[in-house]
């Protein structure tokens, strides 16, 4: 039987709300691209390029932490090597359409085809990131589970949060916030503060996807 979401280590917690935030989001933008696409909008325009940066740079934060931190410790305990191996192959391949994805969001604005390729690259990356998300999931409860311990989640949350640049300490937390039940808050980092910014995300939110 799998722990409940409570049982679980707090940045165990963390990681299973921003796999939801960054799947929950993705769609959201696809949409606001396709509609921009149909009726250009150049002050959602700039709303959405700029909300894209912010969860491209979230997600690429989130990987290099694995990749720099997460794997090279569990690696180090003696994890299985086939779960680490399908992980890292999986961000390897994730991250071709995410620096693709960027790309076209970078171009949103300019006019032409722009809205309509993003759309297209969103989808694209939301079905890998859907794919990946189980994937990991599936093995940190299961192959890495025997060498994950409070210490090692606790290792990891220290290196995030030492390493996130300065914006995403008022954006991350509200933004897991955004996507926790009522009884999953615990996994929400620096709680009082996504609560204080909860609304001031919301209103990027809605000029950014609608």
């Amino acid at each position: 039987m799998s722990p409940s979401f409570s049982d679980l280590p707090t940045g165990h917690q963390t990681m299973l709300l921003a796999h939801r935030a960054m799947v929950t989001d993705l769609p959201r933008i696809a949409d606001s691209a396709s509609r921009l696409a149909e009726t250009p909008d150049p002050t959602r325009a700039a709303a959405l390029r700029g909300y894209v940066d912010r969860v491209h740079a979230l997600i690429a934060h989130h990987h290099e932490g694995e990749d720099g931190f997460l794997w090279p410790r569990l690696r180090s305990l003696g994890a299985d090597e086939d779960a680490i191996g399908r992980l890292t192959a999986e961000h390897e391949e994730l991250d071709k359409f995410l620096v693709e994805w960027h790309r076209a969001a970078e171009h949103l604005g300019d006019g032409g085809t722009a809205a309509t390729e993003l759309a297209r690259r969103t989808l694209e990356v939301h079905q890998r990131l859907v794919v990946h998300a189980a994937d990991e999931e599936e093995e940190l409860a299961g192959r890495l589970a025997p060498v994950l311990d409070n210490a090692v989640w606790k290792g990891f949350e220290t290196h995030m949060r030492k390493t996130a640049p300065l914006w995403t300490l008022r954006f991350m937390p509200a933004w897991l916030l955004t996507v926790a039940a009522p009884d999953e808050q615990t996994g929400v980092p620096a709680l009082p503060v996504a609560r204080l910014f909860r609304g001031w995300l919301e209103r990027q939110q809605r000029a950014a996807l609608g």
